[in-house]
Parts: structure tokens; C-alpha cells; sequence
């Protein structure tokens, strides 16, 4: 829906924050505005597409957002995906009308699920491939765990990534953490995942996908990857919504090398 001008309040403001789509990431942004409870409109142009969005804040919780053609959460989820173009965040500017009402975490996800969605029902075209053509292309772009863990890491928010066999033992992991011992933290989640599959399994609610646990020191977050399970630590839930929604990706590719 196109955005309305007149279901804006807009107070007097000489401050604003502003800045380049290419350069700071609409996810961290969000977060951070949220984690400091401002309330306010970040206002966003996308090029070369010329498409405005709006970002409405009341205290740290996402209100309503709008572009041209989408609002609520359908709007979240495209804008998320914005890098190009530039934004500014407009203090104490309110919406009347409310599509979202949800804190920024919980908007994050959803919007990321949704967007997960759309790519998934997007038709694809055959391509019809000779046996054995492009097998060796394929092979060369399949990149090694090590190389998955790392860009892992690079997410903004973890410190340490750990592939765990079903034995407790540690495969694979990259990063450093004083919080966290990492060989007790793979006995302990080979423990405590294998206990969660046989509940699952007597409760015949399907397959175990992910877990989030969040302790006063440090959050867990994993998922199995094949016949391993691939874990990430986190110093707090701050960044909580950005580390699933750009590590869910990653887990992927690791499901297809361990």
C-alpha cells in the first residue's frame, strides 16, 4: 500500500540520522535503534528502483511499515533486503495507523521466514544438463566447512562457531570465547540434542530443527547440519534476530558437508 501522509505525526526535530543503503546494513540499523528504545520513522529511498519505505518505531517495537507497493511484515521482508540507496531516521515521528506491533527481534525473524518463503515458491526454469556436464563446476563451488565457518563467524554478534558429532566430540571450530569452553560445550550438546530428538520422537512432532538458549553469560544457538550439529555462541540475545536470519544460509551449506 502506498504510504499515507496523513496518518503522520511529525514533532519538530533538528536531529537526524542518516546514511548510505551500500554502506550500513537495514537489519543492524533496526537493531540498534531499537536496542536504544528511540521512537521515530526511518525514512528509505531504493535505487535505482526510486521505491520509498517507511520504518515506524514506539519505543524500541516496529509499528508499521510501508513501501509503494506492501506493507506490514511483507514490507519488512523486502526492505531488509535493500542495498542500495540511502535512509534516514526521523526522531519522534509516529504513525497512527499500526501493521506490525511486534518487538524488533520477533519482527526480524518473520520478516526473514517470509522472505524465506517467497524465494522458495518463486518458480524456477529447467535447465536440462548432459550427465557429467558441469559436475566438476559444481564440485569447484562447494566450498570447504572451514571457509563456511568462518564467513559463520564474520556474522556480526558470534564469537564462536562449533561443529559437534553425535559423540560429543568437536569436528571443527573457529573463533574464541572466555565464556565458553568449547569441547564441554560439544559432550554437553551432543547430551542435551540427542535427549531432544527422543522426545520429539515420542511425541511424534517430527525432526528437531534449531534451539536457542539463553544463559546470563551467553546465548546458544544450533541446528543439526547431516549427522553433526553446528552451534554458535553469542555474548547476548542483542543480535539475536541478525545472527539467525544471516547465519540460517550458512547452516545450509554445512548440512551438505557434514
Amino acid at each position: 500500500m502506498p504510504n499515507n501522509a496523513e496518518h503522520i505525526h511529525i514533532a519538530d526535530n533538528t536531529h537526524f540520522l542518516k546514511g548510505s543503503l551500500s554502506l550500513t546494513n537495514i537489519t543492524d540499523l533496526v537493531q540498534f535503534l531499537a536496542a536504544s528504545y528511540k521512537s521515530g520513522m526511518i525514512h528509505l529511498h531504493k535505487h535505482p528502483a526510486g521505491i520509498e519505505g517507511k520504518i515506524f518505531f514506539t519505543a524500541g517495537a516496529i509499528t508499521n511499515v510501508s513501501t509503494d507497493e506492501l506493507s506490514g511484515l511483507g514490507a519488512l521482508s523486502e526492505i531488509m533486503n535493500w542495498d542500495q540507496g540511502e535512509f534516514q531516521f526521523n526522531p519522534d515521528v509516529t504513525s497512527i495507523e499500526k501493521n506490525v506491533g511486534l518487538s524488533v527481534q520477533h519482527a526480524i525473524i518473520e520478516a526473514a521466514v517470509l522472505h524465506d518463503q517467497r524465494i522458495t515458491n518463486k518458480p524456477t526454469s529447467h535447465i536440462d544438463i548432459t550427465p557429467g556436464e558441469g559436475s566438476g563446476e559444481m564440485e569447484m563451488n562447494q566450498r570447504d566447512s572451514t571457509t563456511v565457518l568462518n564467513d559463520l563467524l564474520m556474522i556480526p554478534g558470534i564469537d564462536v562457531v562449533v561443529v559437534v558429532g553425535r559423540d560429543g566430540f568437536v569436528i571443527e571450530s573457529v573463533g574464541n570465547s572466555s565464556r565458553v569452553n568449547i569441547d564441554e560445550l560439544g559432550a554437553s550438546l551432543a547430551h542435551a540434542i540427542n535427549a531432544i530428538e527422543e522426545m520429539g520422537n515420542e511425541l511424534k512432532v517430527s525432526l528437531f530443527q534449531d534451539m536457542f538458549i539463553e544463559y546470563g553469560k551467553a546465548v546458544i544457538m544450533c541446528r543439526p547440519v547431516g549427522d553433526a550439529i553446528a552451534a554458535v555462541t553469542a555474548p547476548d540475545a542483542s543480535k539475536l534476530g541478525i545472527v539467525r536470519h544471516k547465519a540460517k544460509k550458512y547452516f545450509e551449506e554445512l548440512v551438505l558437508l557434514f
